[in-house]
């Protein structure tokens, strides 16, 4: 609970801190909206309501966006409203030197934690399974790891062809389906790929994430 705490309030900071220092101005309220709707993306991955293909990614990008957010708006501030003439005090300094301290340490510690979390292979998310055509029945899911280095993780639909359809057939029609692709949009470079076979009368519909070394 504590940790859930010390999260928001760290995620809150940008915010804070932008809604402290720009003037009130039109670009106030509309940076304050952006950076909200950009919260409240992260809390409703948080709380399972959203689904991303790549959560630990949306995790470590979430602050260094809007950071950037707040330093462009700050630098736009001055250019409509002009340099302010006073330092600030009180609240808005000390939300300042926080919000400086969170920049520092998220520019050493985001290629870090990027690396840490993404050198690994990791069970794709829910998200990363295509839903398979009409015609196809859904018989069994599964999901598991491999063993060893460069280990790979996967998600499985067992399927049923289309009614009168040879098995070996109606997989070939998926066969189209098969790709490899990033997992994510910026820092999650793992391998996402799509692959199909039989093991009998079924179609084997598989998502396999990887480590970034496999």
């Amino acid at each position: 609970m504590t940790w859930a705490v010390v999260g928001v309030l760290f995620a809150l900071l940008p915010l804070v801190h932008w809604l402290l220092r720009a003037r009130p101005t039109p670009l106030r309220a509309a940076v304050a909206a952006a950076l909200t709707l950009w919260l409240a993306l992260v809390l409703a991955v948080a709380f399972d309501l959203l689904h991303p293909r790549s959560k630990a990614e949306l995790y470590l990008l979430h602050t260094p966006l809007a950071e950037l957010a707040v330093l462009i708006g700050l630098r736009l501030d001055r250019r409509i409203a002009g340099r302010r003439t006073g330092r600030p005090a009180g609240w808005s300094r000390a939300v300042g030197i926080a919000f400086y301290g969170q920049l520092g340490l998220i520019l050493a510690a985001t290629p870090l934690l990027a690396l840490v979390a993404f050198h690994e292979a990791g069970i794709p998310s829910r998200t990363a399974m295509p839903e398979p055509p009409p015609g196809y029945t859904v018989l069994d899911t599964g999901k598991g790891c491999g063993n060893g280095h460069a280990a790979t993780c996967w998600r499985t639909l067992y399927l049923a062809g289309p009614p009168g359809v040879p098995t070996a057939a109606a997989a070939d029609r998926l066969r189209p389906r098969q790709r490899c692709e990033a997992n994510g949009w910026l820092l999650d470079r793992r391998a996402l790929c799509t692959e199909v076979s039989t093991d009998g009368a079924r179609i084997v519909y598989r998502v396999l994430l990887g480590g970034n070394d496999s």
